[in-house]
């Protein structure tokens, strides 16, 4: 009797143990699905820049002339009358540039043809009023733009403060910045703007 008790004993712990097991298995895959669901919803609220209202943009500027190596010395700001937006800042090419300029950069959007030559023209006759005089400039369908120096028509010394002035029809780069070359912020909302794109430069010292 007592070997059958013991097999008897035996086959129920037996028994007992692949439940067990069971559970603790089920309990596992259970607990492995948790954090896949609380990962995903912060991953896709991530913003980016092309996320950004077009009235919004002044600190993705100024983070994309600092990933740039420009020095932000007047943080860029947004001011909006109307329709048309303004962002205003003041940087300085980084480093690695020959011939680092100071850069009081202006864009202003604007949504209609009339109004886009309308704020070009304004901001051509407010260079003028500071001295700026024409070097060169194009009202070329694909090309708008005016260049001008300080007191002179034209100068080959990079002391010579510049302006460099551009009307750019709506695309889908985003939005136009100055800089030694271009620079452009990824921003699908400014796409339906006109821009007037204005940097003044002046040597760095």
């Amino acid at each position: 009797m007592r070997p059958l008790t013991l097999v008897i004993c035996v086959s129920i712990i037996a028994a007992l143990f692949v439940t067990t097991c069971g559970c603790t298995s089920s309990s596992n895959s259970s607990t492995s699905a948790t954090p896949t669901t609380s990962v995903t919803p912060t991953t896709s609220a991530t913003p980016g820049f092309g996320t950004l209202s077009a009235d919004n943009l002044a600190g993705a500027i100024n983070d994309l002339y600092t990933s740039k190596n420009y020095t932000v010395n007047t943080p860029f700001t947004m001011t909006k009358t109307g329709d048309t937006i303004t962002y205003h800042g003041v940087v300085t090419d980084g480093p690695k540039v020959a011939t680092p300029y100071k850069r009081n950069v202006t864009v202003v959007l604007v949504t209609d043809r009339t109004a886009a030559f309308a704020a070009y023209q304004a901001a051509i006759n407010e260079q003028k009023a500071q001295g700026f005089q024409e070097f060169i400039s194009s009202n070329a369908s694909q090309a708008i733009y005016w260049v001008g120096y300080l007191g002179t028509t034209f100068s080959s010394n990079p002391s010579t403060p510049k302006v460099n002035m551009n009307l750019n029809e709506p695309t889908s780069i985003g939005l136009i910045l100055g800089g030694e070359y271009n620079e452009y912020l990824n921003s699908a909302n400014v796409n339906n703007y006109y821009q007037v794109l204005t940097d003044q430069q002046a040597l760095a010292t």
